[in-house]
């Protein structure tokens, strides 16, 4: 069975707040890498995901699907957030919607230093390559290449191999995973 955690709303919100500060304008395929390749890199550090959403395996990569249902507007499908419009604002006059700041600052309380610096990491590294670079890139990762086309990545493989303390990450994982507690 695949590794699953709860999905983390607030962190959500201010991960994509704290994007948009620190490099707004990114379309929402640079914000899907950003936070796969953050999620990953703090699970392997860190021992748990910081936002626990669903990585779909899609056709470019991964894609977070409770944020892309947030970042494309589909209130039928997930609830808005409550503080959603004031921590981000979408441009869409230039096809793909733009992430944007809101009217409101990052709440860091929300996040923790290691989220942060996770999520500040990603942007570093995705924000001058290029949507297929990235998109190459990602379908290297071995959670995107096992999963089905379109299906849910399992966060177990989101765990390097040559990690040295992969198996105590996956003790852990699978532990709170249980509980849904991050």
């Amino acid at each position: 069975m695949a590794l699953k955690f709860a999905f983390h709303e607030s962190k959500a919100i201010e991960a994509l707040a704290l994007i948009a500060e620190l490099c707004p304008g990114m379309t929402p395929l640079f914000v899907s890498k950003v936070l796969f390749f953050a999620e990953k890199w703090h699970f392997n550090r860190y021992g748990r995901p910081i936002l626990a959403d669903t990585y779909i395996a899609m056709p470019k990569g991964p894609v977070p699907s409770t944020v892309k249902n947030f970042i494309d507007h589909n209130w039928d499908w997930v609830d808005k957030p409550e503080d959603f419009d004031n921590a981000v604002t979408f441009d869409r006059s230039k096809g793909w919607p733009r992430l944007m700041s809101g009217k409101r600052k990052v709440n860091k309380d929300v996040l923790s230093a290691t989220d942060i610096e996770c999520i500040t990491e990603a942007i570093d590294f995705c924000k001058d390559k290029s949507s297929d670079e990235l998109s190459q890139i990602t379908h290297r990762e071995k959670a995107w290449l096992k999963a089905g086309v379109n299906s849910a990545m399992d966060y177990e493989l989101f765990i390097d191999d040559d990690n040295p303390n992969k198996a105590a990450i996956l003790a852990m994982a699978k532990e709170v995973a249980v509980c849904g507690i991050l």
